[in-house]
């Protein structure tokens, strides 16, 4: 009697453990559910500096980071709050018990897919991912409806909503981006049918998708695009880096290199070649050589700058320049004062141009979020490179022009490595920060803000780049159309200045500066005695 039961319950987990396999193999890139695809960081992005980028401040959501602090657990009254104002948008009144059981039952039979898309296996019973979900999903529903539908769509709840506070709050929306702080976005679709059957159509995958991607968008503070393309966004944190890195597509196109939808088709020759990116010229380096580096303005600026360049080229320059002077100094103050609170997010674009000298760079405003969103999508891009190189596998003797189509790209890992090679001394983040490619909201000093950009680029892979970046760093590193005696005295200046700043940091670890000063005092006495010795005789 005992063995027959060992059997039958040998083969009940024989069973789950194959249906398990069969939704992994049924969820590889089919729509936006995706195996495998919240992950955890790569340990070689961690040290002992960045390890708080990847940790929520005030919110976690799904299964990674439940119950792992008590400062998290006040957000929880929050979420349940606003689970319960969504479940009062939807239907009619008295109805919203009725639709917290079909919500319930929905995400219980999502279970096997939900635990397909993470990386690591989740320690957890059914019941407990289940309602990890489902008050999660409702939490970030809720913030969608209230920025996209609040007046369609009111709550019959007496009490406040906190949705719209929720909102305004920064680190909230900087802690939908972590990367090991995601829910599958599937859990949002499949809720979004249940409770709002008219504005989201459980038929029409397409239009219920773009809907929901532009929400959260807007929620993020990105504007919102008619034709995105990336239907299949697993979580929050990829539709972001697809829209980031799409932004600007249409202008790098010309060149051929990236394909539509963020595919871009790696040579072999390629390969090698990304082994070995590196910008070997820091800021003050590149002006030596002669290359001009300048903030790529937006049109209404440009015109702006364009106005003023002709009326002091008219006047002959000295006035109007030390009047210029004041009015950009006004405007940086205002610039580093004030929050980013016009409606779009700025400053994490990351475009760089290079041609006839000029290197043009997208303005970079560092938050107190900037940190975290950058570093997490360097590790979403980790993860994609690793979870989709494998396509790569086998083709190295095909065709040389082509040897695979990916969905990679590299935008914020290489952005972090250009960064790095601009800035090698403190001098380089004062020169960028006068040519207004850097805004500080922190007020960070210059050498605060080189540790900064050190500890983004901590660990990063120099693989995950393409073609076109590959080229314009090549020709960064060769550029040289300076007069050579004054490019020598530039570069001289430049390393005295670095040299100097690397004693004097030296000197102020610790004991050095004593040991350093003991140091001198023994050379002098030794000096001094030597002297005496051969004087005497």
């Amino acid at each position: 009697m005992a063995s027959t039961k060992k059997t039958e319950n040998d083969t009940e987990m024989m069973n789950d453990w194959l249906n398990s396999i069969q939704t992994l193999l049924k969820s590889v890139d089919h729509d936006y559910i995706q195996s495998c695809s919240i992950s955890i960081v790569p340990e070689e992005l961690k040290n002992s500096l960045n390890e708080e980028a990847y940790m929520p401040r005030v919110v976690s959501i799904g299964p990674r980071f439940k119950g792992s602090r008590e400062d998290l657990l006040l957000m929880e009254e929050v979420k349940l709050r606003s689970m319960l104002s969504l479940l009062h948008r939807a239907g009619k009144e008295g109805e919203s018990k009725t639709y917290l059981e079909k919500c319930s039952k929905a995400i219980w039979e999502l279970d096997k897919l939900v635990r397909a898309s993470y990386v690591s296996d989740i320690k957890l019973e059914k019941h407990e991912l289940a309602k990890i979900m489902l008050v999660d999903g409702c939490f970030l529903l809720e913030l969608v409806i209230t920025k996209g539908f609040g007046s369609e769509l009111p709550s019959r709840l007496n009490s406040h909503c906190p949705a719209p506070e929720v909102l305004k709050d920064e680190d909230v929306l900087s802690d939908l981006m972590l990367l090991e702080n995601q829910i599958p976005i599937l859990v949002l679709h499949k809720l979004s049918q249940i409770l709002f059957p008219n504005v989201f159509d459980s038929t029409d995958r397409v239009q219920r998708a773009t809907k929901i991607n532009n929400l959260i968008l807007s929620i993020l503070s990105y504007p919102e695009v008619s034709n995105l393309s990336n239907l299949e966004a697993p979580h929050i944190l990829d539709l972001v880096h697809f829209f980031v890195n799409s932004r600007r597509q249409s202008e790098s196109e010309s060149d051929s290199e990236i394909e539509s939808n963020d595919n871009h088709i790696v040579g072999i020759t390629e390969k090698n070649q990304k082994l070995k990116l590196e910008l070997k010229r820091c800021a003050s380096r590149l002006l030596a050589a002669g290359v001009s580096i300048k903030v790529i303005e937006d049109d209404k600026d440009s015109r702006i700058s364009s106005c003023f360049s002709l009326i002091r080229n008219f006047f002959g320059g000295v006035f109007i320049k030390f009047g210029k002077m004041l009015v950009v100094s006004k405007e940086i103050d205002k610039q580093v004062d004030a929050t980013v609170v016009d409606g779009e997010v700025r400053g994490l674009d990351f475009e760089f141009k290079f041609e006839n000298g000029k290197f043009e760079i997208a303005q970079l405003h560092i938050t107190k979020t900037t940190k975290a969103k950058w570093c997490n999508v360097i590790a979403w891009e980790h993860h994609k490179k690793n979870w989709k190189s494998s396509s790569m596998d086998g083709y190295e003797s095909g065709d040389e022009n082509q040897i695979g189509t990916i969905n990679l790209s590299g935008k914020f890992t290489l952005s972090a490595l250009i960064f790095n090679g601009l800035i090698c001394c403190e001098a380089d983040v004062k020169l960028l920060k006068e040519k207004n490619i850097i805004v500080d909201h922190l007020k960070m000093n210059n050498e605060e803000l080189q540790d900064f950009f050190r500890t983004i680029s901590f660990g990063v892979d120099r693989e995950i780049v393409d073609s076109s970046y590959v080229k314009m760093v090549d020709e960064l590193n060769n550029y040289s159309e300076a007069f050579f005696i004054l490019k020598i005295f530039k570069i001289f200046r430049h390393l005295c200045m670095y040299h100097l700043e690397w004693v004097v940091n030296f000197l102020k670890q610790n004991y050095n500066f004593v040991a350093a000063l003991v140091a001198l005092l023994s050379v002098v006495q030794t000096v001094y005695a030597i002297l005496d010795y051969y004087l005497k005789k």
